[in-house]
């Protein structure tokens, strides 16, 4: 019984992780422009929750996400007209700013828009 209540345990802290990291980095990032700009524009701020993703265009719902060191890594699912794809996003919170990479090549530091 007691080996139960600690696999149980176990795995509430592991389910609850990928929660508590995705309350980081929820909400909206960006520029005073991409701050500033319409939802669904090309031009508006990384949109973070923790069921979906948007930035430069691409909304996504999050297939997977985990948690290494302060780097929260995403598993993006996209859709175009092409159908699916899946884009890596790593977002790495630090000083009040938030270090994104998009699918191993987008690069951006961005800060919380108010």
């Amino acid at each position: 019984m007691i080996a139960f209540r600690g696999l149980l345990t176990a795995s509430l802290v592991i389910a609850a992780a990928p929660a508590a990291a995705a309350d980081a980095i929820a909400g909206r990032w960006g520029d005073e422009a991409s701050c500033n700009a319409a939802f669904f524009s090309a031009d508006a701020p990384l949109t973070v929750s923790n069921y979906a993703v948007r930035w430069k265009g691409d909304s996504c719902r999050v297939g997977r996400m985990y948690k290494t060191g302060d780097t929260v890594h995403i598993q993006a699912l996209c859709w175009d007209m092409a159908g699916e794809r899946s884009i890596p996003v790593a977002l790495r919170p630090h000083g009040g700013k938030l270090s994104v990479t998009w699918d191993r090549a987008l690069r951006a530091e961005l800060r919380r828009c108010p």
